[in-house]
């Protein structure tokens, strides 16, 4: 019997056309000094003009025009994915790539990369301060194996060192499975040359893969949850059956929930989603996800409490309210005496003047001296509901404010230095014997290395993979592959949970897997041909 074509839809290109109006209108406003710590007298954000709207109208019109086009081109390329047997060989090969590819890196900044956050874990590891939740509990734990191997034998570089490099063959193992997990779809091996060069060539990779922060591993994470929810739509749900599958699944919940405090959100999302998509399929996958998600917030909240473990500080999850407040106090807005009196309560009116930076909440957080951080924990609600009358009576001031502080993740081209190659260790902090040693430099020809592997540090535009995210949910639901575009959630809700809570403009490693899975995304509309059906 002939499948019968289901009609396209309009209505996803119409709204993806309408945020990328909105993303170009609203960047443009900008006027960024190439700093996140400048304050508000540097980093600006013009007025709005009735022109506003024309750039809009434009730029929604050329993506909608645009997108008819890619639309167009994926209807000639478009084909089922395969199912090839996972090639070892393959993922032997880039494996080995990788870490050869990495290795100038990691030996110019031997024994690997220990930030200012870091050391919060360093600290916390080695019991030196009490362990809180800010910086993850499980992923503390995780380091301490290595900070007291090394400091059993007397060296604390011997356990970064250590830390280091599990941690580079890890992200090199999980990138190479990448890789062989897009070979057996059967994508060319042209693109996966690409694709290799791809994680390769770019510094940015490298320095992740031997840096001292949770994102990496959190990414890794979620990159297995995108791989396993195309494996489980391409079987058309009869993965979500298998117990194999589902053990690897709760595993990986685990992992995205304890390794990053947004986890927990994300895997809320897919949850939902998956409750709509593969109600009686996935019956077994949908059970275990709410057993993990329940337990999650058993040992987060009475475990926790019990074990005298600080929880995350209210002062991370509104990080937009206060900048919003912020621009309303330094420009003047308007205000009632109760609005005014919270406010002021937060932080004196002329201190606001002082250190209120519009691309990073950190310069307000951590102002011991006048934030009244007590205020805000003890009394959240009274705080939250002057910020929103607040900005009944200052909406074009919060949008701006808004803007200011995340538009590093959605405007397009949009580019920064700030959290994306950080190198070597900060030294003489907390009296550590750390130190950076550059083998490289020791190295017949390390010289030309350093310089090549210098020159190859790119910053990507995480507005701009946003964007292509969104152009290719747009064509996957255009085409009605709402189960397809299931792959994308992990991705989506990580953006979305940012955006309500971004600590600064710019950061690639809150986003991470937005570049990591970046290979699979221009694949996923041509392999849209039996879900049309």
């Amino acid at each position: 019997m002939e499948k019968k074509t289901q009609k396209k839809l309009l209505w996803p290109l119409v709204i993806a056309a309408l945020m990328f109006g909105a993303m170009i209108a609203l960047g443009r406003k900008i006027h960024f000094a190439g700093n996140v710590h400048l304050s508000y007298t540097m980093n600006t954000f013009d007025d709005f003009v009735w022109t506003d709207l024309v750039v809009f109208a434009l730029a929604a019109v050329g993506t909608f025009v645009l997108l008819l086009v890619l639309d167009a081109l994926y209807d000639r390329i478009a084909r089922p994915a395969d199912n090839k047997a996972f090639n070892k060989k393959l993922f032997i090969i880039c494996f080995v790539v990788l870490c050869l590819c990495w290795l100038p890196f990691f030996l110019k900044d031997f024994p690997g990369t220990v930030v200012g956050d870091s050391f919060h874990s360093v600290n916390q590891g080695l019991g030196v301060k009490r362990i809180g939740n800010h910086f993850l509990v499980f992923y503390t734990l995780f380091v301490a194996i290595f900070l007291r191997i090394g400091a059993a034998f007397g060296s604390i570089m011997l356990g970064v060192f250590l830390y280091s490099l599990t941690q580079y063959l890890v992200m090199a193992a999980v990138y190479a499975r990448f890789l062989a997990w897009l070979d057996s779809k059967g994508v060319k091996r042209w693109y996966l040359v690409l694709a290799l060069a791809f994680f390769a060539i770019p510094q940015s990779f490298a320095m992740y893969a031997v840096i001292m922060w949770k994102d990496p591993l959190f990414t890794a994470f979620l990159l297995f949850l995108t791989m396993m929810l195309f494996d489980a739509v391409q079987s058309r749900g009869a993965l979500f059956q298998d117990k194999k599958f589902v053990v690897k699944w709760v595993l990986l919940l685990l992992g995205t929930i304890f390794f990053r405090n947004n986890g927990l959100y994300i895997v809320i999302g897919i949850f939902v989603l998956l409750l709509f998509a593969y109600r009686k399929q996935a019956k077994r996958v949908l059970i275990a996800t709410l057993c993990v998600i329940i337990a999650a917030r058993i040992i987060v909240g009475p475990v926790y409490d019990a074990l005298r473990i600080e929880k995350d500080s209210v002062v991370e999850s509104v990080g937009i309210p206060l900048q919003q407040m912020a621009y309303v106090a330094v420009y003047g807005g308007e205000m009632n005496e109760t609005e005014y009196a919270s406010v002021t309560k937060l932080m004196p009116i002329e201190e606001y003047k002082r250190v209120y930076t519009p691309c990073i909440v950190d310069t307000i957080k951590w102002d011991y001296d006048y934030f009244d951080r007590s205020y805000l924990d003890t009394q959240t609600g009274e705080v939250l509901k002057n910020w929103a009358t607040i900005g009944v009576k200052n909406f074009p001031a919060y949008v701006k404010a808004y803007c200011l502080e995340t538009f590093g993740y959605w405007k397009i081209g949009a580019r920064n230095s700030n959290g994306d190659m950080m190198e070597g260790i900060i030294e003489n902090v907390y009296g550590y014997d750390l130190y950076t040693i550059n083998l490289l430099q020791k190295l017949p020809g390390g010289a030309v290395l350093e310089r090549m592997q210098a020159a190859l540090q790119f910053h990507f535009s995480a507005g701009t993979l946003f964007a292509l995210w969104v152009l290719c949910l747009a064509l996957l639901l255009r085409r009605r592959a709402y189960k397809l575009a299931l792959v994308l959630a992990p991705g989506a809700f990580l953006w979305i949970t940012l955006m309500l809570a971004a600590p600064v403009a710019f950061s690639m490693r809150y986003v991470y897997l937005l570049l990591v899975a970046f290979p699979l995304i221009p694949l996923l509309p041509m392999w849209t041909k039996d879900e049309q059906s």
